[in-house]
């Protein structure tokens, strides 16, 4: 990571702090979204005046922090000072402003994508309720195992839950994955504590969330990804972003292996794996433990009008993990089916930011 040749330039992708150094030998299997516009999806039409698309908020408000902080090699870092950060997705239909990257006044980090277009979107809400408003801005970006455009069409009353009519789809043959994940992400257990053993970093996973389904599962379709790449502020020791996650295959395999899968991965000198899980270890899918919305009987107000009615999703979850001031990380933002290409699933992305919530580990907590 440190050790790599860089080149800075500015790119219209995520907004930080500084300009973003773009290192030469980044993954080749991601493709810059610089200056790209994404689909808008049923409620993404944004316009100047929602929700609040102009405000000035501070991101990670967890207050200042105490004493020095610990630096990435030749670093000289001071105080640790939460981001504040003005929102730049008003009346776009930009998934790098709607994640809240690369405003005016933040520095500039790379984002890329990887996946079928069609799997991408920005939105600004979902469903007749305002159960999930954009948690910064006036709009949230989509990913998905299937298309997004069909995250606004009804389940028909009694629909099967085994074959919807909806939101699932086969996204292409050329999105599978098979059995190993697009570098850096790993999807093998470590045997330690990363936090007390630092030389598991780098050798799998730390969280130990992703092995058990994976393996389970046998092989990833219809991958679809953000990649994040960006300088840590020498002001900040932690990074966090806001999710929610749906999938139409619950009912029919909730409490079974095989099931699609989320993952938050992040390359960091603290932290090398999944950042995203609940608290019980579970990975992002069905059997996590957020799972609050389960729409067995086709009947919760939540999911009226989508795909999901009779199917299952979560509140919006916020998760948090260490970094390191001043290295460069790369955080990819991933979902995909495991087994099948079909049943599909969805994540919401919204809310990145930097702060001062720098623990020995990453956590997950609802926050909507």
């Amino acid at each position: 990571m440190r050790g790599s040749s860089v080149s800075c330039s500015l790119l219209v992708t995520l907004t930080l702090v500084g300009i973003g150094c773009v290192a030469d030998d980044a993954p080749a299997e991601t493709s810059p979204l610089t200056g790209i516009p994404f689909p808008t999806d049923g409620q993404g039409a944004t316009n100047d005046d929602a929700m609040g698309g102009g405000e000035t908020e501070e991101k990670l408000d967890v207050g200042g922090g105490s004493g020095g902080l610990p630096c990435a090699e030749g670093g000289d870092c001071g105080e640790c000072v939460p981001s504040t950060h003005t929102p730049c997705d008003a009346g776009a239909n930009d998934m790098i402003a709607a994640l809240g990257l690369n405003c005016p006044g933040d520095a500039v980090v790379e984002v890329s994508s990887s996946g079928n277009p069609a799997a991408m979107s920005v939105r600004t809400g979902f469903g007749s309720t305002n159960t999930w408003a954009p948690r910064e801005g006036s709009a949230f970006a989509v990913l998905g195992s299937g298309f997004t455009t069909d995250l606004d069409l009804e389940t028909p009353f009694g629909d099967l839950d085994i074959d919807p009519t909806h939101c699932n789809d086969d996204l292409g043959a050329q999105y599978d994955h098979g059995t190993t994940l697009p570098s850096p992400i790993r999807t093998n257990d470590v045997s330690g504590d990363c936090s007390t053993t630092p030389s598991l970093l780098g050798t799998g996973d730390c969280s130990n969330t992703i092995q058990g389904q994976f393996n389970q599962g046998g092989s990833a379709n219809d991958y679809t990804e953000l990649r994040i790449v960006a300088d840590v502020p020498i002001t900040n020791n932690s990074v966090s972003y806001d999710f929610a996650f749906f999938s139409t295959e619950y009912p029919w395999y909730y409490g079974s292996p095989f099931n699609d899968m989320y993952i938050g991965w992040l390359e960091s000198e603290s932290w090398t794996g999944n950042i995203s899980f609940d608290n019980a270890g579970n990975p992002i899918s069905l059997n996590a433990g957020f799972l609050d919305f389960r729409d067995d009987s086709g009947s919760l107000p939540q999911l009226a009008g989508t795909c999901m009615r009779q199917h299952a999703g979560t509140t919006w979850l916020n998760s948090t993990a260490p970094v390191t001031p001043g290295e460069t990380i790369t955080l990819v933002l991933a979902v995909f089916d495991l087994s099948d290409s079909i049943l599909d699933s969805y994540v919401f992305l919204d809310n990145f930011g930097w702060g001062c919530d720098g623990d020995d580990t990453p956590h997950t907590t609802p926050v909507g």
